[in-house]
């Protein structure tokens, strides 16, 4: 029988397989999650320069890893595993954009990702608060 005969294998529901294979494999799939919640935010964000002296719509690795506190260079080779559903962050300075629309909506939809879900009033906390908490004392964690 053709997969598409058949109403319990929807397409939505195989991608979804997908996002959550990518995702859940990798041993570090929080800080994945934190920095793709960090590229969601930037998204909604204006380019006026804020308090870490980067525009905020900026979604580039450097950024991220100052505002979750982790050390230059940690976040492009965590994101190998999603380059299918992501595009940009290969470096420092290009910023991180979600190349699968429905990559996104997986996310932000609860019921769609579950453990893997990306709360933004988590990561506006995290933006508004740690980041320049981490900016004023310097302080970095690995």
């Amino acid at each position: 029988m053709p997969w598409h005969t058949n109403s319990s294998l929807q397409l939505q529901d195989m991608y979804d397989q997908v996002y959550s294979h990518l995702l859940g494999t990798s041993k570090h799939c929080d800080i994945i999650l934190q920095a793709l919640g960090q590229c969601l935010v930037a998204e909604g964000m204006n380019s006026d320069v804020d308090i870490l002296g980067t525009p905020a719509n900026t979604s580039s690795p450097n950024r991220i890893e100052e505002i979750l506190g982790l050390e230059n260079g940690t976040i492009p080779p965590l994101l190998i595993n999603i380059r299918l559903v992501i595009q940009g962050g290969h470096n420092g300075n290009e910023d991180i954009k979600f190349h699968v629309p429905s990559f996104r909506s997986f996310l932000l939809d609860q019921s769609r990702s579950q453990e893997l879900f990306i709360d933004l009033d988590d990561a506006r906390l995290t933006l508004k608060f740690a980041a320049p908490i981490r900016k004023a004392f310097g302080a970095q964690s690995t």
